[in-house]
């Protein structure tokens, strides 16, 4: 007979307050990685899995902006996305999935660990076939320090602020599978 575990999480219970939207093109996590998405010390093993998601609000006026999503374990980059072109939308709801596993644990940062996920937004109105996801990650990382307070934290990049684009996050949270 299989092992029975029982999912944990969420961690933490997703905020109640979200932060404000923003519109830069620098570099930006979406979401505070120490109040929402943390992985506490000593707490990832060999194998485990952790689950983020994450959904928003997402506004781009003309269709010249491009996106793009950085996500880090701790303070390290895991893969970025490529710079995608996004649609006209106003208001539009967004949704994030991504699963962080780590594949072996070390000494201090030490630790490998493998991520990948997808952002996930509306298309062009009408057109089949347009629905934009953007796929992030894919880079096996092993730098990782399993043994400090850390946590999983989505960075964004606007490319081009031509019609005042912007991104807030509503909720995320993680939790793990095993």
């Amino acid at each position: 007979m299989g092992r029975q575990l029982f999912q944990d999480g969420p961690f933490i219970d997703p905020p109640i307050t979200a932060p404000a939207a923003y519109s830069t093109t620098t570099i930006v996590p979406l979401w505070p990685m120490a109040s929402w998405t943390p992985i506490y010390a000593n707490d990832a093993k060999a194998g485990k899995i952790y689950v983020v998601k994450a959904g928003g609000l997402i506004t781009m006026s003309v269709a010249t902006c491009t996106l793009v999503i950085t996500p880090k374990c701790n303070t390290v980059v895991m893969g970025a996305s490529p710079a995608q072109l996004l649609p006209v939308m106003a208001a539009l709801p967004w949704t994030l999935e991504a699963e962080l596993v780590f594949t072996f644990i070390g000494v201090g940062g030490a630790s490998k660990a493998f991520l990948s996920g997808k952002f996930c937004c509306q298309g062009t109105i009408a057109t089949p076939g347009t629905g934009t996801v953007i796929p992030f990650g894919g880079t096996i990382v092993s730098t990782i320090d399993a043994t400090a307070l850390g946590g999983v934290e989505i960075n964004t990049t606007l490319g081009g602020t031509t019609g005042a684009p912007s991104l807030q996050t509503i909720y995320a949270y993680i939790f793990s599978r095993n």
